[in-house]
């Protein structure tokens, strides 16, 4: 009976041990897409100056649902008040990374991925 308890502590161990490269290969993945998004929003929001609410609501559902998330896990935070050329405009998409079986040093429950750019309008701050 010993032996059965340890063989299946020690499998449990080595299966996540071996399979921990291809989770940090599929958290790889779903950074470069994160980096894709918000390269490609950003690129498009620095035109306008800064990210309308729906700008930031369609990020949210269109990442969500790519990685098969819910909706409520997926945090996007971005420059939403118009600025003027050259200013700088950001973008910041957070995603659970909820597949770590096994992991040397401690790890956020979250990926964030951040993009600054400058902008290019010439919006003025309706104050």
């Amino acid at each position: 009976m010993r032996s059965a308890i340890i063989f299946a502590l020690m499998f449990f161990f080595i299966l996540s041990w071996n399979y921990q490269p291809y989770m940090d290969v599929i958290n790889g993945a779903r950074l470069e897409y994160l980096q894709a998004v918000a390269e490609t929003a950003i690129s498009e929001a620095k035109i306008k100056g800064y990210f309308s609410a729906t700008d930031l609501s369609n990020i949210q559902q269109a990442v969500a649902t790519h990685l098969g998330y819910p909706v409520s896990e997926v945090q996007v935070q971005g420059t939403t008040l118009p600025t003027t050329r050259g200013n700088p405009i950001d973008i910041q998409i957070s995603i659970p990374t909820h597949i770590n079986l096994f992991s040397m040093a401690p790890a956020s429950n979250h990926a964030t991925l951040t993009a600054y750019e400058s902008a290019d309008s010439e919006a003025i701050n309706p104050s």
